[in-house]
């Protein structure tokens, strides 16, 4: 009787570390706007500031520790639409000239990290779309990992690209798209033009 009992707790515990390595691997977008050829653009010149989804958790009190007041029109426009602005490094706002990119997000993860989030941006004040045609997660195919203003015209950013054998932590490749602000209809409008990827740089 005891042997029949001691199986199950046995063979539990055994199948443990193979659940546990599973659940620390990341899971690979294989239809990410980042492969597909050629690269369409989802911003639209009539678009406005999407909406943001409902949270699906309630912020811990360590997280809205790092949440913000909107400081400029650009942050108060995106968090009119249900966006929260957080404070840097992750929640940093950029400008160049007329051009602001502005990072919202709709959640946070259980290390306070972001989830479901965007950036956002525009010219002279007026919204031009957004850097990715989809919400973002924090270690995730496809998580932004830095944006850089080259000219008041030309953006590039940096995602991370995960395969089934990355852990979490570490990408294993990285994309990175070129993106001009083009005027359509009078207003502003950001086109994706170029992505390449390469291995992640390693520290």
């Amino acid at each position: 009787m005891k042997t029949q009992t001691l199986y199950p707790i046995v063979l539990a515990l055994a199948l443990a570390p193979i659940t546990f390595t599973t659940a620390v691997l990341s899971q690979p977008s294989s239809s990410s706007w980042l492969e597909r050829k050629p690269l369409t653009n989802w911003n639209r010149p009539t678009a406005s500031i999407p909406k943001a989804p409902n949270s699906d958790f309630p912020y811990t009190d360590r997280c809205k520790q790092q949440i913000r007041n909107p400081s400029t029109p650009e942050e108060r426009a995106v968090n009119a639409a249900g966006w929260t602005i957080t404070k840097a490094p992750r929640g940093e706002t950029q400008s160049s000239g007329g051009l602001v990119l502005v990072k919202g997000q709709a959640d946070f993860d259980g290390m306070c990290r972001p989830v479901k989030y965007q950036q956002f941006i525009f010219v002279n004040g007026v919204f031009a779309g957004t850097i990715s045609p989809n919400l973002m997660n924090s270690r995730s195919d496809g998580n932004l990992i830095q944006t850089s203003i080259q000219t008041p015209f030309r953006l590039r950013a940096e995602f991370s690209r995960y395969t089934a054998k990355d852990a979490l932590c570490c990408a294993s490749k990285t994309s990175e798209v070129i993106y001009r602000i083009d005027q359509a209809n009078k207003r502003p409008l950001v086109v994706p033009i170029q992505v390449r990827t390469y291995p992640a740089r390693s520290n």
